[in-house]
């Protein structure tokens, strides 16, 4: 199915965060906290270029997103930078040796209707745009749900990071079934000051 951003709760906060990204109140670390304070939004935003997003951040994107089955396996497609997520049902970790990368390694399963995946091996550095970073020791557990006879999709995500997080950190959003609505191909466009 096609999924697309809902608008009135497409971000990811949990809900002790505002809109206003009132970072003070994640359970930081002393060493997220000081990367935070030496943070410039202006210079240091991860999503000023055009170089893809990593996890968890590319799933706040509010682009259309496809959900699709690959074999055994289930594919996100994702319009923002033209992104494609493998979720490897029924492995238990990636395999040895597996490379980091933005999007991790992810591994799932189902529980009932519920896609449950598990991603790790992750080495994009920011848990936001907003100066918030993130380790390679970071895990990120997501669980798919749709609801409302199938129209609307359930989001959690909760990310645990020793490094970054004193406690593991969970956020939600929601996207709407839109039949008909295409993948279309991503024209990054670079940020400028100017």
């Amino acid at each position: 199915r096609m999924w697309t951003f809902t608008g009135a709760d497409g971000f990811l906060f949990p809900e002790s965060i505002n809109r206003n990204y009132d970072l003070n109140n994640y359970p930081m670390t002393a060493a997220a906290r000081q990367v935070l304070a030496n943070f410039n939004p202006a210079t240091d935003n991860p999503t000023n270029n055009c170089t893809p997003k990593g996890m968890p951040l590319i799933m706040e994107q509010p682009l259309p997103m496809e959900i699709i089955r690959d074999g055994d396996n289930v594919v996100l497609r994702i319009e923002e930078y033209d992104l494609m997520r493998t979720i490897h049902i029924d492995q238990e970790s990636a395999p040895q040796n597996t490379p980091f990368s933005p999007l991790g390694y992810s591994t799932g399963y189902w529980d009932n209707d519920t896609l449950v995946a598990n991603t790790d091996h992750i080495n994009w550095p920011w848990f936001d745009q907003a100066g918030i970073p993130l380790s390679t020791q970071a895990s990120i557990t997501e669980r798919f749900t749709a609801i409302e006879e199938g129209s609307m999709l359930d989001y959690e995500m909760v990310i645990t990071d020793p490094v970054n997080f004193t406690e593991p950190v969970t956020l939600n959003k929601k996207w709407i079934h839109v039949p008909g609505v295409e993948i279309l191909p991503f024209e990054c466009e670079e940020y400028s000051q100017e």
